[in-house]
């Protein structure tokens, strides 16, 4: 499976029969992750906000929504790419400015797809690793730089043990952050 690169904001837009097709798509790895990019970035003023997400590498969980277009002509069709590019954590909304020309049901599943393929031609992507746990111990003064970078980083922490001078964590983290985190505690 693949997910966007970094955690960033890409936004492409295309015309069609002078409706507007504005896609956006970010990394998301959590359902709170979801909602909060689909707060910020689904304009109320347009017509339709239409998206489609997928979660997760070992428990995955994902949906989509036609926002008011005719059933099955935006959502499915944006998850379509996502499952067919085998993507997880990531979340591709298309937001449609209606321009006054209806583009029926062919032409605008058509539109959908094409916009979020579109995007992923402009997104870096890379394979993601299997979910490690992880135990880590360390000086308890480290504390706050080890906290900031778990939270910078998305890094899981399933518990935590405090002892006189140190700290051991246990963590869920993916195989590519374990040699930061080494070298974090070195």
């Amino acid at each position: 499976m693949k997910t966007i690169k970094t955690k960033k904001v890409y936004s492409e837009i295309t015309e069609i029969k002078k409706s507007k097709f504005i896609c956006t798509v970010f990394q998301v790895n959590s359902k709170d992750e979801l909602d909060q990019f689909l707060n910020d970035f689904s304009p109320k003023d347009a017509r339709h906000n239409c998206y489609a997400y997928k979660i997760g590498s070992k428990t995955i969980f994902g949906g989509y929504s036609d926002d008011g277009e005719p059933k099955g002509t935006a959502g499915k069709p944006i998850f379509n790419v996502i499952e067919k590019n085998n993507l997880t954590n990531i979340c591709i909304l298309v937001t449609r400015y209606f321009g006054g020309i209806k583009l029926g049901a062919g032409p605008l599943t058509r539109a959908y797809t094409s916009s979020a393929a579109n995007i992923l031609k402009i997104v870096e992507l890379e394979e993601i690793n299997e979910i490690n746990k992880l135990t880590i111990t360390f000086k308890i003064n480290n504390i706050k730089e080890i906290e900031i970078f778990l939270a910078k980083n998305n890094i899981e922490i399933l518990n935590k043990n405090f002892k006189e001078t140190t700290c051991i964590f246990e963590l869920n983290t993916f195989e590519k952050n374990i040699l930061e985190i080494k070298h974090l505690l070195n």
